[in-house]
């Protein structure tokens, strides 16, 4: 009986948890797509094949799912990131590298960040301090050492930061518009390869 029983709250956490990462799939797509106040606990609910009192059980409340859905974007960029190159000029093209492929698989991020970022708000305020400093801070000391090398190019930190990001990111974010435009599909390897060649070529020189 013990046995059965043990194996009966397994399989009901493990159901439990599959369900908390449909919620929190389904809310990174409603929040990129019409941002926080658009999306509705109900199409997230809808969408991830659960009942809407399934938020509530699992996050509190949908600014929660929402801390919820950047905390795991973070956690993913921080992945693919990871390195221990110490060379200043090879970190920088590591991160730039990285970045671009960050953003063409993970568009929504920057969706995301469209929506959030152009108004002040306590969602605003607790991304800025519990993920975007640091990181932020991060990128400041990466390029300051690059530049020093001579290899990064003449591009304050203040500015660099955000131009690398809008460099690297808008294409993905926008890709509907891109395949229309100039009928290139932005997250094929390749266009993302060439797409992280120029971003090196454009902030460390060739």
């Amino acid at each position: 009986m013990g046995d059965a029983g043990t194996t009966k709250k397994r399989g009901s956490y493990k159901s439990s948890e599959l369900v908390r990462a449909r919620l929190i799939d389904a809310a990174t797509t409603e929040f990129a797509a019409h941002g926080f106040e658009g999306s509705s606990t109900r199409a997230i609910a809808r969408r991830a094949d659960a009942h809407q009192p399934q938020i509530n059980y699992h996050f509190e409340s949908k600014q929660t799912l929402w801390y919820a859905v950047m905390d795991r974007m973070m956690e993913e960029i921080d992945v693919e990131l990871a390195t221990e190159e110490t060379d200043p000029a090879a970190l920088a093209e590591h991160l730039i590298r990285g970045f671009v492929r960050f953003a063409a698989a993970r568009p929504e991020l920057n969706r995301m960040m469209i929506h959030e970022a152009s108004a002040p708000s306590d969602r605003l305020t607790w991304l800025i301090e519990t993920h975007l400093r640091r990181r932020h801070e991060l990128f400041v000391a990466v390029w300051q050492e690059a530049r020093a090398t001579g290899r990064g190019r003449d591009v304050p930190p203040e500015l660099a930061y955000h131009m690398m990001i809008g460099a690297a990111s808008l294409l993905h974010a926008n890709a509907p518009e891109a395949e229309a435009l100039v009928g290139i599909t932005p997250s094929d390897p390749a266009t993302v390869k060439a797409h992280a060649d120029a971003m090196v070529s454009l902030f460390l020189g060739p």
